[in-house]
């Protein structure tokens, strides 16, 4: 095992590079201590000692840490992981452990997510985004039915009531129509959000020219 580089990251951390492949993060105090130098030999005891006791430990604490700041799907944790030069075994130990402690739950995620973005986004573009991290769809599928607080047209009806006017939807329906559905929303729904307002509208415009007549 020889040491073919150790490559900065960034003020505190180097990436170390062995038989030309990303070995993991490393600190100064961990390069003083194997005494890693580039184009030597490494001792192979001393370097699986160190994976043992600080790689798999560091792995977990950085994982740990992320969560509390906000909650993180299983997705997330393996790219920090991976992005952290963590190999495959020490990322598969980690997200294990934090499943069983439950700092790991794809679904409580999921819920999480569409409850945060029901009232401006349609259910379309959140299962794309979910999609996207890799959370099973029967997981996502569950996560909509279980937290929709509100049908999807009601959620329209109130985004085109704080939104727009009459006149945007009257002169500017196309517009109004393409923005809902880069949204996620059901095109039908937001033909029949649109009739609705505007229906509203007359009725409140015949009625203000009844007072005043």
């Amino acid at each position: 095992m020889i040491v073919t580089d150790i490559r900065r990251i960034d003020d505190k951390r180097y990436c170390l590079y062995i038989d030309y492949e990303p070995y993991a993060s490393v600190y100064s105090s961990d390069i003083r201590r194997l005494q890693l130098r580039v184009g030597e030999e490494v001792d192979e005891v001393s370097i699986k000692e160190f994976r043992k006791e600080y790689l798999f430990r560091r792995a977990l604490n950085k994982a740990v840490n992320s969560i509390k700041f906000s909650d993180k799907c299983e997705y997330d944790i393996r790219k920090k992981l991976k992005d952290l030069y963590y190999d495959e075994e020490i990322i598969e130990h980690s997200v294990e452990k934090l499943k069983t402690y439950g700092y790991i739950d794809d679904y409580r995620y999921a819920c999480g997510y569409v409850r945060k973005n029901m009232r401006k986004k349609g259910r379309r573009i959140i299962e794309y985004e979910l999609d996207g991290k890799h959370i099973g769809r029967d997981i996502v599928e569950r996560a909509l039915n279980d937290t929709y607080e509100q049908d999807e047209a009601e959620t329209i009806l109130a985004i085109i009531r704080k939104k727009y006017s009459y006149t945007d939807l009257t002169d500017g329906r196309n517009k109004v129509m393409a923005y809902l559905y880069s949204k996620g929303f059901d095109h039908r729904k937001i033909n029949e959000s649109i009739r609705i307002i505007q229906e509203e509208c007359r009725e409140q415009n015949q009625k203000q020219n009844r007072e005043q007549n």
